[in-house]
């Protein structure tokens, strides 16, 4: 869908990434519409139905993920609620074929698509064998069971569950068919990309993948869940829950989410007791838990993944709505229908202030432009770089995956997010993406002469991994830098969770959330910021905030959890040649 979208534009990436952003954006529509339309059906009452899916797709992490190319739950979600219409229009009006033919279009476009049949399925095939022992009968025992299971092997949802099921493994053979023979044999098939994403998904184990160590234990995990339901339950217009400057969706849980999601729950789920239709709303509040026990590990480190709790404040709301409605009449109905339209209005105009940030649109901007200028210059040439370049917005990835075709050692180019002295780069015109020369030695080289560059090691302790080095950038073109460097080292030492604080030397510059703390939380997962392992050196890279820091904690986590290491170091006032010194200390 998304090649189908960027086709007529085949040299021009700005225009690739709008259509790109407009396939994305008409998912969310399309999620919202069927999801108001679905809810018409349930409760009967229009204006519910438009009051609950405004609420609940004004969500925070709604608005910041709809559009957003690299993180493709938008056409995943709408496959969902394509699926859920199509159930209810099988209870209501017994439309099976439909249900069967929306359910395999949804499994084309995600995997999220289970995580509503299962529950869907196993209450259907509950609810036939229990129908099947109230029927009066005066036959011996065997023969009534003999009877229910007939009746069990007949019943649609069997038939659901095995028709989507056999589905899905075709495209899953498919896929893996297709990978093994793009590598022509030369990987197992334990060893292809796709079986070891199977293994990091459905795993509630630690792996290389996993960013956050404390989400790990079930009771962090469960707390995570429960603020992100409370999370996807209130609009991002409503004050005090997130910072209006920022998307702030922290690892930190903060009680009030906690409370809010269990509040939110509870409701949509004792509200079951009084509605018609129960098995429907059972299955819409439920399909997010089912995916939590149907892929654990892709849950944990990724906050998208709360959209698929969308069901329970779809259902709680729907469920208050319809309590209210016995004693406010449909004219108290319509004034909550227009408020919602207000606070959704104000949510997404909020939102879209934080996306338009001057100074980040303005560098994304000029990313786009580069990595055009180098697309246009390396065209069927091998080129190398990073995928997570922090230069590069999330919506920029896919479009990156067209350029970097290569490894550092095999490339005819290399791509780097520093202006490196003395070197000259192949596109003097970029301004934050820049091209050299590559070869087998040539990203060796670079490297060392960044760590040159950046000079001796803030920490370099004996009991440290990693030494971290500190590089100061040029003005408005690369930033600063921290690299954590490690020699010897092999592949699976970049699969660690590295700590990282920042103290600013202006607490002001420092996010609303983190005042209290006085200090910016940075830690991340090595492997999303790896630059090299050639030869035999890791080198993680991180961009630091364009905001002057006046000291740094670094460290590095053990795998269960606790600090492997950790150290302080105090940040040179300078900030390269010609970078503006710090201002006076302005207190929050």
């Amino acid at each position: 869908l998304i090649k189908l979208f960027i086709f007529p534009f085949p040299d021009d990436l700005s225009a690739q990434l709008y259509s790109a952003r407009v396939l994305m954006l008409l998912a969310y529509a399309g999620a919202a519409l069927l999801a108001y339309l679905s809810l018409c059906r349930l409760t009967g009452h229009c204006w519910i139905a438009l009051t609950a899916t405004l609420l609940a797709f004004a969500s925070a992490y709604w608005l910041y993920y709809n559009d957003m190319v690299a993180a493709e739950v938008g056409l995943d979600f709408f496959g969902v609620m394509l699926t859920f219409h199509a159930m209810v229009l099988f209870v209501q009006e017994g439309r099976f074929r439909q249900l069967l033919v929306k359910s395999c279009l949804a499994l084309l476009l995600g995997w999220h698509i289970y995580a509503l049949l299962l529950p869907f399925i196993l209450m259907g095939l509950a609810g036939e064998l229990f129908r099947a022992g109230a029927a009066p009968s005066q036959s011996p025992r065997w023969p009534r069971i003999r009877a229910a299971l007939t009746r069990l092997f007949h019943s649609r949802f069997l038939t659901l569950g095995v028709v989507t099921l056999l589905f899905g493994v075709i495209l899953l053979g498919a896929n893996l068919a297709n990978e093994y023979f793009h590598f022509r044999g030369e990987k197992s098939l334990t060893e292809l990309y796709t079986v070891d994403s199977i293994n990091r998904r459905i795993s509630f184990s630690p792996s290389g993948s996993q960013v956050f160590t404390s989400q790990y234990t079930v009771p962090d995990f469960l707390e995570q869940q429960l603020y992100r339901i409370g999370g996807m339950s209130i609009p991002y217009a409503l004050p005090g829950y997130f910072n209006k400057l920022a998307p702030s969706f922290p690892d930190n849980l903060a009680v009030s989410g906690i409370i809010l999601g269990l509040a939110v729950t509870a409701v949509a789920l004792f509200g079951l007791a009084f509605v018609s239709h129960k098995r429907l709303w059972a299955t819409l509040s439920l399909c997010g838990f089912s995916w939590v026990l149907l892929a654990s590990g892709d849950i944990r480190p990724h906050n998208y993944q709360s959209l698929f709790y969308t069901g329970i404040p779809l259902t709680a709301c729907s469920f208050l709505l319809l309590y209210l409605s016995r004693s406010g009449g449909h004219r108290f109905i319509a004034a909550f229908a227009a408020a919602a339209l207000l606070i959704f209005g104000l949510s997404a105009f909020q939102m879209a202030q934080v996306g338009h940030d001057a100074t980040a649109a303005q560098k994304s901007k000029q990313a786009l432009a580069d990595l055009s200028a180098i697309h246009s210059l390396t065209r069927d040439r091998a080129v190398a770089g990073f995928r997570n370049l922090p230069e590069l917005s999330s919506l920029m990835l896919y479009y990156l995956n067209r350029v970097i075709r290569a490894g550092t050692d095999q490339a005819d180019f290399i791509i780097l997010p520093l202006r490196l002295e003395g070197v000259d780069t192949l596109t003097p015109q970029n301004s934050r993406l820049f091209l050299y020369p590559g070869g087998p030695e040539a990203f060796p080289n670079y490297l060392d002469q960044i760590l040159a560059q950046a000079g001796p090691p803030l920490i370099n302790a004996d009991y440290a991994d990693y030494a971290v080095y500190y590089y100061a950038g040029q003005p408005d073109v690369t930033g600063d830098w921290l690299f954590y460097v490690k020699n010897p080292c092999s592949r699976g030492d970049q699969n660690s969770h590295f700590l990282l604080h920042l103290v600013p030397r202006d607490p002001a510059d420092l996010p609303l959330d983190r005042w209290q703390y006085g200090f910016a939380n940075l830690d991340f997962y090595g492997g999303n910021y790896a630059w090299s392992i050639h030869p035999n050196r890791c080198i993680v890279g991180r961009l630091l905030p364009s905001y002057p820091i006046a000291r740094i904690h670094a460290g590095q986590y053990h795998p269960d959890g606790h600090p492997l290491w950790q150290d302080e170091a105090v940040i040179p006032p300078a900030r390269g040649p010609g970078m503006p010194q710090p201002g006076p200390t302005r207190r929050p």
